[in-house]
């Protein structure tokens, strides 16, 4: 899946001031490499750097604390979670609804229509607006780790998404259990992977689960939501993606064994970080296997301090940023624009410990809804990326490497 070489730029939807604190000490030392290429950036050429059919477009959307990511396609769309954080100074919900209803507005050839909706585990951060989106938008299949957790914040929501499809029989479902994964290439079929060709494109997507429900050994493995995530991988041409929800050191552990003798099922391009940047959800064999160009980190700012946000659970973490920007293993792009950012070094707990975080630099290229806002990667079908942020405006040009096939 790897292009011989690729080209990642910078772009922005909006500026913001830069910060007033003084310099900061970095995370991620390392010098960026002399391009190879150099090509100026800008909202309309990010747009149209790929002609139509030619790329796919991955919006992580800024809800806040949680998970949201559009799937866009030249043929069709899917969704992968709609958590967010609410609060009295944010709303999620509201904030993913105002973006798809955006984002269909500018296709109107989708008809407000989602392929897919895939829910990767039952936390209130992933599910909020489950709902909300089935029943303001058609949606043509639905896939989640299938249980049903009474009582819980998120684990209630899904419940509610399972009577909304036995009441909508029409509607596609799919209870994804790791023990139906294929153990070699994962798991694909027409409900998994809805989107084709069509006129528009000659490329065809490939969706593909790698992970869901563990049904066994529970004793060891437990049955924390998050190491029970839908974990999927997604093709276009030369680009690829992985996304892996919350799952956590045993889940993650627990897949790779699975696929042991074919590693290669990890080797994408983009890497959702897992868990919002969490110490537990990213490790070394991972991004060793990954080899990603890019990382993107889906979590709340720190400048909201109030319970059930980034700033108390400590996101994203500097366990995870330190594996992320490696020397040997983490990712291969670098930022156009270096960004300053404050990484969390420990989380909140109950009223024994406040969070902690400090000031870093971050030069490669990881990029945080936290300090991004929303971020837009556009993959073309040739393994060239461009990005797009909300905010850090870009420097003139762009960074590319050439790479070994």
């Amino acid at each position: 899946m790897r292009s011989v070489a690729w080209l990642l730029a910078v772009s922005t939807l909006a500026t913001c001031a830069p910060g007033d604190e003084g310099p900061a000490p970095p995370v991620d030392t390392a010098e960026p490499l002399p391009p190879a290429r150099v090509r100026a950036a800008s909202l309309s050429s990010a747009a149209a750097e790929h002609a139509p059919g030619e790329a796919m477009r991955f919006h992580f959307i800024d809800i806040g604390q949680g998970d949201a990511t559009l799937l866009e396609f030249p043929c069709g769309a899917v969704l992968i979670d709609t958590g967010g954080e609410s609060n009295d100074q944010f709303d999620g919900q509201r904030a993913l609804l105002a973006y798809l209803e955006g984002f269909f507005a500018s296709r109107p050839d989708l008809d407000g229509t989602l392929d897919l909706m895939i829910l990767t585990h039952p936390h209130i951060d992933h599910v909020r607006a489950a709902m909300a989106v089935l029943e303001r938008y058609q949606v043509k299949n639905v896939i989640d780790n299938g249980t049903e957790r009474t009582g819980e914040i998120g684990g209630d929501d899904q419940i509610a998404v399972h009577a909304w499809l036995k009441e909508h029989p029409e509607v596609g479902y799919l209870h994804a259990r790791a023990r139906d994964i294929d153990r070699a290439r994962g798991t694909t079929s027409p409900l998994i992977d809805p989107i084709g060709a069509c006129e528009r494109s000659r490329v065809d997507p490939k969706l593909t689960l790698l992970w869901g429900e563990v049904e066994d050994d529970l004793k060891s493995y437990g049955d924390d939501p998050n190491n029970h995530s839908v974990v999927t991988r997604v093709e276009f041409g030369e680009s690829s993606a992985l996304f892996t929800g919350d799952l956590e050191f045993i889940g993650l552990s627990r897949m790779f064994s699975a696929f042991a003798g074919h590693e290669e099922v990890f080797d994408v391009d983009i890497y959702q970080v897992g868990h919002h940047g969490s110490k537990n959800a990213t490790t070394h064999y991972l991004m060793e296997a990954m080899s990603p160009t890019l990382a993107v980190i889906s979590a709340g700012p720190y400048e909201r301090d109030v319970d059930w946000t980034a700033r108390r659970y400590g996101h994203p973490n500097i366990a995870a940023l330190r594996h992320l920007v490696h020397a040997s293993y983490g990712v291969k792009g670098f930022r156009e624009h270096p960004a300053e950012v404050m990484i969390g070094i420990k989380g909140a707990w109950k009223d024994e410990r406040k969070e902690q975080f400090e000031r870093r630099s971050i030069y490669r290229a990881v990029y945080a809804t936290s300090w991004d806002g929303t971020v837009v990667v556009t993959a073309g079908s040739d393994g060239r990326m461009r990005v797009v942020t909300e905010r850090h405006p870009p420097l003139p040009g762009a960074i590319a490497q050439a790479r070994a096939p």
